[in-house]
């Protein structure tokens, strides 16, 4: 889950599809190539991580790493990696997030404009690290909106959500990651059954180059990446509502989305938490 502004790749890779935006994507960024260097002159990284690496996506640029002690970070740490993380921390408190163990201070600008990750450990995929941009490359209103849109990943794709189990993902009637099938009761599930019917992992993998672009013509995305994949389009929703005051009652689907959350009370009162953080 990467969240970037301006640009981010299509998520074609299912070992990647945590990967997430936080922001309206552009087509043809210089992060679909990792030889190309970006507007801003810096190569995307691309590099294999280490065996026993926790942080295994190495598309970003790292600046620090900090363990997670509830609402603090271990040790020392830089002012700015600090106010960063306290941020993210009052939008969601310890108790919204027990799975997440570090913090992975980036430089978005060096990242390929990736501004935000939450990611499974490589080395243990029941934990998650989120990793946030500390250079304010883009400003702190669009680096709010990434924090909600990465938190959206933890809660849609935690453990309890999608148990760790890949021998059931070929089996899965609705859309997945590769790390296993969304329970009964999960937000992906039942997301997916009204919103995205009949689109599986296969079928993503199966995606024409323009898929995500006829998707999101059709007025049912909150933003052009949202239409990437049904992850991405769960999580866009759910920053949207948390950041926007009121939610229409109509019946388009986009309206729909919108509201999807609203009927599960443990969300809106998370919700209510952010939005009180955001001084809304």
């Amino acid at each position: 889950m990467h969240g970037n502004s301006p640009t981010k790749k299509l998520l074609s890779n299912p070992s990647i599809l945590y990967l997430a935006a936080a922001l309206l994507a552009l087509p043809n960024s210089a992060c679909s190539d990792p030889d190309v260097e970006d507007n801003h002159g810096y190569t995307c990284p691309d590099k294999p991580a280490p065996k026993g690496d926790p942080v295994g996506d190495k598309t970003i640029h790292e600046l620090a790493r900090h363990n997670v002690d509830g609402d603090n970070l271990v040790g020392t740490v830089k002012p700015t990696h600090l106010s960063v993380w306290k941020r993210f921390a009052s939008f969601f408190p310890a108790s919204t997030r027990p799975e997440v163990k570090l913090f992975v201070a980036i430089d978005a600008i060096k990242s390929c404009d990736v501004d935000g990750a939450m990611q499974p450990s490589a080395t243990n995929p029941k934990d998650f690290y989120v990793a946030l941009d500390v250079t304010n490359a883009f400003g702190a209103k669009a680096l709010d909106r990434t924090m909600i849109h990465e938190f959206a990943h933890l809660l849609t794709l935690r453990s309890s959500q999608i148990p760790i189990d890949e021998s059931a993902v070929d089996k899965c009637t609705v859309y997945t990651t590769d790390k296993g099938c969304p329970t009964e009761a999960a937000y992906l599930r039942k997301y997916c059954t009204e919103f995205w019917p009949d689109y599986l992992l296969a079928t993503a993998r199966q995606d024409p180059p323009d898929a995500k672009e006829k998707r999101f013509a059709t007025g049912n995305f909150v933003t052009q990446y949202a239409a990437s994949s049904p992850t991405e389009d769960i999580a866009e929703v759910f920053a949207e509502w948390v950041m926007r005051d009121k939610v229409g009652t109509g019946n388009t689907v986009l309206e729909r989305k919108l509201r999807f959350f609203a009927d599960y009370s443990e969300v809106v009162t998370i919700r209510a938490a952010a939005r009180k953080a955001l001084g809304k």
